[in-house]
């Protein structure tokens, strides 16, 4: 990766757990890497597109990824062309066993994919939850922050 690489991550959430994990995100390259600048933002909040990475989330409500990721997506095409994105989900499908891993990559992460224009250079699904932060998948979070950093080092 090259010097001061920027980095934007951008998110929706109903509830509040995307927002955790998103900072996760963020926590996770800070950790890994100095020469790093990261933007966390909703995506209502993005307005410049002069990142070299975008790592966009959603939360999964109704069996769907939020209509406002999903919409910033396709109304971001052309800005989002050239670059390299990461996508992530929040969803609960995942406690209910490895059975679950091709409906989730169908269902709930394809959307996400077929909307994306730029590259995608990794994607995940991290586990969600209802009350309280569930910080044994911040660990996960981090190991898939430094999975990301190890693509972009190596293509």
């Amino acid at each position: 990766m090259e010097k001061s690489f920027n980095i934007c991550i951008v998110y929706d959430t109903k509830r509040g757990s995307t927002t955790h994990l998103a900072n996760w995100v963020k926590e996770g390259f800070k950790e890994s890497k100095t020469d790093l600048f990261v933007d966390v933002k909703r995506v209502h909040e993005v307005k410049k597109f002069d990142y070299d990475l975008f790592i966009v989330g959603s939360p999964i409500y109704w069996e769907k990824p939020l209509k406002t990721v999903v919409e910033f997506l396709l109304n971001n095409q052309d800005k989002l062309r050239e670059k390299k994105v990461a996508l992530f989900i929040v969803c609960m499908a995942q406690l209910f066993g490895k059975h679950t891993q091709k409906y989730i990559q169908r269902r709930y992460l394809k959307p996400l994919e077929e909307k994306t224009s730029g590259y995608i250079v990794k994607t995940g699904v991290f586990k969600g939850w209802l009350k309280k932060p569930d910080y044994n998948e911040k660990e996960r979070v981090i190991n898939w922050v430094k999975e990301i950093i190890f693509s972009l080092e190596t293509n």
